[in-house]
């Protein structure tokens, strides 16, 4: 069973929403039925994050089998706030081992890069050339061309 993460801004502009939401769910379900994917790996920071995760959820309705994990960036605290229910919504809920040793304005992008490393896909909504999304792509990028 093949793996595909996700790597996107954290904001998604209104009007762009329901496109990008359309376009994410097809390109999910290619995978599952061309690809041979069972596992999506979602972040829980930003709306490109919340709206994988809501995508990957309905895509379940039809194809049960498929399996949904959160990545968390930060241990998890009282105060912390999620749009999607990561306890119920998500079989796995995961804190990549050696996280809590790196920077914490580095975490998500380490984590970012610990989610490609172990995914056949990357799926990204990128809008322009900054940021930890975008680096993200380009992180995966490198790795496709590394000579290693």
């Amino acid at each position: 069973m093949k793996i595909c993460t996700f790597a996107g801004h954290a904001n998604i502009y209104f009007e762009n929403k329901s496109m990008v939401k359309s376009i994410l769910k097809g390109e999910i379900i290619n995978l599952i039925e061309n690809e041979n994917v069972g596992k999506f790996y979602c972040g829980e920071k930003g709306n490109f994050d919340n709206l994988c995760a809501e995508c990957v959820h309905e895509v379940r309705n039809d194809y049960p089998f498929i399996e949904s994990d959160m990545f968390f960036s930060y241990i998890p605290g009282k105060k912390d706030k999620f749009v999607i229910d990561p306890y119920k919504e998500f079989n796995w809920t995961i804190y990549p081992e050696g996280l809590e040793f790196v920077p914490q304005k580095l975490a998500i992008i380490k984590r970012n890069e610990w989610m490609v490393n172990v995914s056949s896909f990357l799926i990204a909504y990128i809008d322009h050339e900054w940021g930890g999304a975008y680096r993200t792509l380009d992180y995966q990028i490198n790795i496709l061309h590394s000579p290693f």
